[in-house]
This record gives structure tokens, C-alpha cells and sequence, in this order.
């Protein structure tokens, strides 16, 4: 009788802790991937990438820049921009969200300008972290590294 109830409140447990809910007030967010490889002036850097927040109530998105001179980081920025550049329904509790650069020219005004570049050739990560409307803030994510072309 004892091993009985041993193995339902085992059985228990475990039927608990998988149907555990992936999502939490605070928002979490992962970074999948950053493109192109090589970047060029010009060129449009797409940071992909996918967030959960069971509000589903964003307000802001910080981006962390990262250049490094070989493996040391000579620079860390970190720029402050409203939900709204990610051009996101309202009050999603998950969803794909590509955050999107234009590479030292001002051709397309609607992407965001990337700032501090560097007057010669370096590698560069991108980080993100989510505010939601409650100040809550999410995990840090970080980009792979990138090579950034001289102008």
C-alpha cells in the first residue's frame, strides 16, 4: 500500500512539473539568428528572434551593441526603443519578431540607423531585453557575431 502511494504522488509530481506553463510575467526572449554574416555598407541586418510574455503587454525593447576588437568589446552601447518599431500586433503572449538595422546609410527611414560604427573593419553581437508595461524585465539574448565592413 505504501509503494502505491509512493508511486501516484511520484506520478503526481511529475504530471505537474511537465504541464508547467512557458509563460511568466516577466517577458523571456531568445535571439535565433542574425544576417548577413558579412556585413556591408548599405547593407540590412535582420536580428530574428521570438519572445513570450503571458500579459502580453510590451513597451519597450533595448538593443545592446557590441564591438570587439578581436575578442575584446572596445564598445557597449545600448539604445532604448519603443515595442512599436517591431511592427507587432498588440497584447501577444508569443510571437517571431525580427528587429531590423540599416548599416552606417540612411537610405530606408523606417529602419532603425545603426549607431558607433566603427571606421574600420571589426566584429559586432547584438543583444536584446523586453520591458513590458509593468517595468518587468526579460533575459538577456545575444546574437552570434557578425563581421562589420568598413565604410
Amino acid at each position: 500500500m505504501k509503494n502505491s502511494l509512493l508511486l501516484i504522488l511520484v506520478l503526481t509530481v511529475m504530471a505537474i512539473a511537465c504541464n508547467k506553463d512557458k509563460f511568466t510575467t516577466e517577458p523571456i526572449v531568445e535571439v535565433k539568428s542574425i544576417s548577413p554574416g558579412i556585413v556591408n555598407n548599405g547593407d540590412i541586418i535582420t536580428l530574428k528572434s521570438r519572445y513570450t510574455d503571458d500579459e502580453g503587454d510590451l513597451d519597450s525593447i533595448y538593443v545592446v551593441y557590441k564591438w570587439y576588437n578581436g575578442t575584446a568589446i572596445v564598445r557597449n552601447d545600448t539604445f532604448r526603443y519603443p515595442v512599436s518599431i517591431l511592427n507587432l500586433p498588440t497584447n501577444l503572449r508569443e510571437a517571431d519578431m525580427d528587429v531590423v538595422f540599416e548599416y552606417n546609410t540612411n537610405n530606408n527611414p523606417e529602419l532603425v540607423p545603426l549607431p558607433g560604427v566603427s571606421l574600420r573593419d571589426t566584429s559586432a553581437t547584438f543583444g536584446l531585453v523586453l520591458i513590458d508595461k509593468a517595468s518587468h524585465r526579460s533575459n538577456y539574448a545575444e546574437s552570434e557575431k557578425i563581421r562589420l565592413k568598413k565604410p
